[in-house]
């Protein structure tokens, strides 16, 4: 006795819709320095919440890297059942570009939330420290959890348009780029130049971009490959 399982395929593309494709790829790129811009910006912050460059950047190391494991588990699981990876992917940027706006904000005021709630139970040094990183840990962990959706999303929008070893290849080194980008950006000219707030609108303005690039440049060429 046999049986069948219904799944949704994704079909192999003979040719590259390159104009989309690139546009997709742009926005990937766009995505991945506002990423890696918050990074910079949350190592700052923690740098003055925790007092430790060494703690803070363990605190968001743990953060961003497991947000982006959850998000790519959430997403992935997914992602190839979706009739349009594109209108998804632009939501969860308008998502990042909302959340990474008062994440760095919220930092800083969880930095000195924390007093109250140590005191409230007589924390010593070591139980004030944790909670210190606790809290800290779960502001950064949503928005590292949006920008682990974010590739699995990307690559199967970009299998719709051209073939699986391009879409594959192209997102991770447009994401990287991206992100040397980003990282560079954000801890040599935006937050020495103009601080901590402003950096972090200035990157939640580039999610905008790369979500209007998605919804208007690429979903109308996506429509037409289903």
């Amino acid at each position: 006795m046999s049986s069948t399982k219904s799944t949704r395929t994704v079909p192999e593309r003979s040719a590259t819709s390159w104009a989309p494709f690139s546009l997709l790829l742009a926005s990937v790129g766009l995505a991945g320095a506002a990423s890696l811009l918050y990074e910079v910006l949350w190592v700052r912050q923690l740098g003055l919440s925790l007092g430790s460059t060494a703690l803070a950047t363990s605190t968001m190391l743990s953060a961003f890297l497991g947000g982006l494991a959850l998000g790519s588990w959430i997403s992935g699981r997914r992602a190839d059942r979706l009739e349009s990876p594109v209108s998804a992917l632009a939501k969860v940027e308008l998502a990042a570009a909302a959340v990474g706006a008062v994440a760095v904000p919220v930092l800083g005021f969880t930095g000195r939330a924390y007093v109250l709630v140590a005191t409230g139970l007589s924390a010593g040094p070591g139980l004030s420290l944790s909670l210190r990183v606790v809290f800290s840990l779960v502001v950064m962990l949503l928005p590292a959890t949006l920008f682990g959706m974010a590739f699995p999303l990307s690559v199967v929008a970009a299998t719709r348009l051209t073939r699986l070893e391009w879409a594959s290849s192209g997102v991770y080194a447009a994401s990287s780029f991206g992100s040397a980008f980003g990282a560079s950006l954000g801890g040599l000219l935006l937050e020495p130049a103009f601080g901590l707030t402003v950096s972090a609108l200035f990157g939640a303005a580039v999610n905008v971009v790369a979500a209007a690039i998605l919804w208007f440049g690429v979903r109308p060429a996506e429509a037409e490959h289903r």
